[in-house]
């Protein structure tokens, strides 16, 4: 075998795993899981160490849209081996994945803007544009609704057409009737009856703005429970990500215009720019090969210096939310109410979530199991990837190497390659995840692709068994 993992406790809830096991690997596809493997060609000892199936972030932004390329080496860097780029445009990952995509897999679910087609655009033209971004390679489409929204009339037309093509349809909750929050979640939902719906970051919905920030987080987990329909991710950190730019004097994203409101700004470019030397906004600054968040002075030079158009944070999060969507179950020792957990970070820095997860392991919140079902096993579910998420004997070699005393990850592998060792990114070149559309054109942009099976995924069926 070309590569041998030894010595390491091995948890694979889908393969009822959970013990000292070595793993071999070979042109890109785990081999053999066992005690005493023969020597490989090249041999790690992981004694002390934890593997569980390569983390996937089923939420991410990596290209100019928002992120920025910086994002692909800042997730590489967390140990994450698989992302889903939640904007798009897939363009921009055709473009730059095999480039700088630190050897991780890839997909995009392409963004649906007014910019586009409008804010009420047709049937024909939701179609269209959705067949474009498929073949592109992209796996479905975003609403962004927070931030660029459309009239409830096109969100259920795009949620239907997604569907009909066995497509992703994936919503930041808000439309030109209702904004980003408990009632524009209410409002998604309703919008998604008969279909399937994959509704972003729940806890950005409850921050207080309509009742106690706890109340609506009950209410979206009622909201969740009636509708097995809608899956949906969450994430832990306080900070928020969105952008900064600004046009005739207005941030042009709603959802910058609701945090300033909460902090007492008006809603304009001035008012921004004083959040920012305030301390209160943080800009995403380029240093080197990653983004980082700066404050006041710097961060108000950085953002005037690129014309206002950068990605900002401000930090609206409820803790006690965040740890309630990350924790909550269907039933007491059942499948999680919220299936996925993600980071909406790439290039926002906040690309720290098995870190997170591990913390609340210590905490005995979460089991190791339950970690592999947040991070990997279950995204491998929703986006039809039957190879990924467990390490099952011809599974593809997405491998996390964990440290749990440092609580993180210290060694990852996708598809067989190092792709990172020691907060180090070693990898290089991306696998493109998409449909059978996207094949001709991942391989046009030379981006070996892995096919996923949405038809047959839990977007479609729902999940089967405990999780």
């Amino acid at each position: 075998m070309e590569l041998i993992l030894r010595n390491a406790r091995v948890v694979d809830p889908k393969n009822n795993i959970d013990g000292l096991l070595d793993i071999g690997i070979d042109d890109e596809k785990i081999t053999a899981v066992g005690t005493q493997l023969p020597d490989g060609k090249t041999n790690v000892d992981c004694k002390g160490k934890t593997i569980i199936p390569g983390v996937i972030d089923t939420h991410v932004h990596v290209t100019a849209l928002l992120g920025g390329h910086e994002g692909y080496y800042m997730v590489a860097k967390s140990g994450v081996t698989g992302i889903i780029d939640f904007a798009g445009p897939i363009e921009d990952v055709l473009e730059n994945a095999a480039r700088v995509g630190c050897g991780l897999n890839v997909g995009c679910i392409d963004a649906i803007k007014p910019d586009s087609v409008g804010a009420n655009p047709s049937k024909t033209q939701i179609d269209e544009y959705l067949e474009k971004v498929l073949e592109n390679g992209a796996i479905g489409l975003k609403i962004l609704g927070g931030h660029y929204p459309l009239t409830p009339e096109a969100i259920r037309q795009t949620v239907l057409s997604a569907n009909a093509r066995n497509a992703i349809a994936a919503i930041h909750a808000g439309s030109t009737e209702h904004g980003s929050d408990i009632h524009g979640m209410r409002e998604a939902i309703e919008l998604s009856k008969g279909s399937s719906m994959l509704m972003a970051h729940v806890n950005s919905y409850c921050r207080g703005k309509h009742y106690d920030c706890l109340e609506e987080v009950q209410q979206a987990f009622q909201m969740l429970r009636d509708n097995p329909n809608v899956l949906s991710d969450s994430y832990l950190s306080i900070m928020n990500g969105t952008s900064g730019f600004c046009e005739n004097g207005v941030p042009k994203s709603t959802v910058t215009g609701n945090c300033l409101k909460m902090f007492g700004y008006e809603v304009t470019e001035e008012a921004l720019g004083r959040s920012i030397l305030d301390g209160i906004t943080h800009v995403s600054v380029q240093t080197g090969k990653e983004n980082l968040p700066l404050t006041k002075k710097d961060a108000y030079d950085f953002w005037r210096k690129h014309n206002t158009n950068v990605s900002i944070s401000f930090p609206v999060n409820s803790p006690a939310v965040a740890l309630a969507c990350t924790v909550e179950r269907r039933a007491a020792g059942g499948e999680f109410l919220i299936p996925l957990s993600a980071t909406d970070g790439g290039g926002i820095a906040r690309n720290n979530m098995i870190g997170r997860l591990l913390a609340l392991h210590k905490l005995e919140y979460l089991s190791l199991a339950d970690i592999v079902y947040k991070s990997s096993l279950n995204a491998a579910k929703v986006f039809g990837l039957a190879n990924k998420g467990h390490l099952g004997v011809g599974a593809d070699a997405d491998i996390t190497v964990l440290n749990e005393e440092l609580t993180g990850a210290v060694l990852s592998y996708a598809m067989g390659q190092q792709i990172m060792k020691d907060q180090v990114v070693t990898g290089s070149g991306a696998h493109l995840l998409t449909t059978e559309a996207g094949r001709a054109k991942a391989a046009k942009n030379n981006l070996p692709c892995i096919i996923a099976d949405l038809p047959l995924s839990a977007f479609y069926k729902g999940f089967l068994g405990k999780h």
